[in-house]
């Protein structure tokens, strides 16, 4: 019985190489915000979502992207990019913070930009002291902005990193993120970001990753002809 030649640590390495890390980016499939005065209306983004730091007229943003499909490295971190949609003009400087949705599992709620209000957004603390904020059990924070000027020009980007993407996955393969404005002066002033509706499309509110290729097709012919070569010697021994 002839023996054929196991792969050798060369070949994996050979695998491993063709595999090259690529970063890939999408754009929220799913994004709107909710009003605390309009606690059961679904708010129309028209292209930005509006922040607002208040003790009424609250208006916090979520955004859902989807990575079905996608072949991330969810053990990776990844960035959340937002845009500025309008030049800021009120004369108070305010603070952004990103939250992600960690409610997950099979029971994890869904929500799509179409149904969301105040009421039913999940993470969303809609009473109480804390309902300028979020439920402390369901979302984690992300980062906070330093202290944004008015006049901040739009088009000024910023940018979030979640550390381990496995972490905040939902169960139907898609990672939730807050926008909440986080200064103190009642009321706050409000500021639009743009959304994934936006006529702007490079400021549309993105998420980027690290994403695992399939082996490309020079490598494939490479490990066969490896093969081929090493059982050519096998066989002539």
């Amino acid at each position: 019985m002839k023996k054929y030649p196991l792969l050798s640590l060369g070949v994996l390495a050979t695998i491993f190489a063709a595999q090259s890390v690529q970063s890939a980016t999408i754009v929220a499939v799913d994004d709107n915000y909710v009003l605390n005065s309009a606690s059961s209306t679904v708010q129309n983004a028209d292209g930005n979502l509006v922040v607002k730091n208040a003790s009424n007229n609250i208006r916090k943003s979520w955004l859902k992207f989807d990575l079905n499909g996608m072949d991330a490295d969810l053990s990776q971190s990844g960035t959340v990019t937002l845009t500025l949609a309008t030049t800021t003009s009120a004369d108070t400087s305010f603070k952004l913070a990103l939250y992600a949705l960690d409610d997950t599992g099979v029971t994890a709620p869904t929500w799509t930009e179409s149904t969301i209000t105040w009421s039913n957004a999940p993470g969303n603390d809609t009473g109480g002291s804390g309902i300028r904020g979020l439920e402390s059990d369901e979302t984690s924070l992300l980062g906070e902005t330093d202290s944004i000027p008015a006049s901040t020009a739009a088009g000024t980007q910023y940018q979030f990193t979640i550390s381990t993407l496995s972490t905040y996955l939902q169960s139907d393969n898609t990672i939730t993120v807050i926008a909440i404005s986080s200064n103190q002066p009642d009321p706050g002033p409000a500021f639009n970001f743009a959304s994934s509706e936006n006529a702007t499309e490079a400021w549309r509110p993105t998420l980027e990753f690290t994403a695992i290729p399939e082996p490309s097709s020079a490598a494939l012919i490479g490990i066969a002809g490896f093969i081929a070569v090493a059982l050519r010697s096998r066989n002539r021994r």
